[in-house]
């Protein structure tokens, strides 16, 4: 088999997800400060695990391709939080750039193992060196932590090659739980944080204009007058009062305004 003809639209179709979905979150992140998407990362399966995969699941060669092995290409998208899981599935199929053919709800129903995600089958149209080609991938939706247990499980079930221990898979179960119970209470207070971290962001960008309005004016005003706007910055930077630097703020504005700096 041509293994390079066959799994290069695959390549293709994860690297153009990948860089549209992280687009998205770049869009989110400027004009709404938060993003749904944390975090994206893309596989191709090798040869070998496909070769295994069409074995146990007697999967035909010329079949490789169908629904019965769906995730050549795997996109992964992580969330901060679990509602935002939903938002990202409602995102995805709103698109008319791809189409979902399967939307598996893991989050709400763990498997027995203790996975919890959200995996759609989409087809998604690659334009090839030689011609339009539709694509089969697995885009899996995780939060922070369903992420850090389904790596832990994977890395597990790898050195016990699938076999898991009882004890471990009891562990395991306990520690699904745990994470479960994490993305729920995180949840619960998401807008507190995000509320936090906007406001953490907004202080960063004032201090940002600040600095620099400071060493603009070095260039155009006199120089001892420049060192005590400085040395009146770093006091109220001591204080870590945000009402006395958003004062400052204004009043660097002013002094920026009036002489003519940006």
């Amino acid at each position: 088999m041509d293994w390079d003809r066959i799994l290069l639209p695959y390549k293709q179709a994860a690297d153009e997800l990948t860089a549209k979905f992280n687009n998205i979150s770049l869009q989110f992140n400027k004009l709404e400060h938060t993003s749904p998407i944390f975090h994206v990362e893309a596989r191709i399966k090798t040869v070998p695990s496909i070769l295994t995969k069409a074995q146990r699941k007697k999967i035909p060669m010329d079949e490789i391709e169908g629904l019965q092995m769906p995730d050549i290409a795997g996109v992964r998208i992580i969330c901060r939080f679990v509602d935002d899981i939903g938002f990202v599935v409602d995102t995805i199929k709103s698109r008319e750039d791809m189409k979902v053919l399967e939307d598996r709800d893991y989050v709400t129903m763990m498997k027995p193992s203790g996975y919890r995600g959200r995996h759609l089958i989409v087809v998604y149209p690659v334009i090839t060196a030689f011609g339009k080609k539709d694509v089969l991938c697995e885009i899996q939706i995780r939060t922070l932590a369903m992420n850090m247990w389904a790596v832990t499980e994977h890395s597990l079930r790898y050195k016990y090659d699938g076999m898991i221990p009882e004890e471990i898979h009891r562990r395991l179960i306990r520690t699904a739980d745990a994470a479960y119970m994490l993305d729920t209470d995180t949840n619960i207070i998401r807008e507190d944080i995000l509320e936090a971290e906007r406001s953490n962001e907004s202080r960063e960008e004032i201090v940002f204009y600040i600095t620099k309005s400071i060493q603009d004016l070095y260039e155009v005003a006199d120089a001892a007058e420049v060192e005590e706007l400085y040395k009146k910055f770093v006091a109220i930077m001591d204080t870590k009062d945000d009402e006395s630097l958003a004062g400052f703020y204004n009043e660097m504005q002013a002094i920026a305004q009036a002489y003519k700096i940006r």
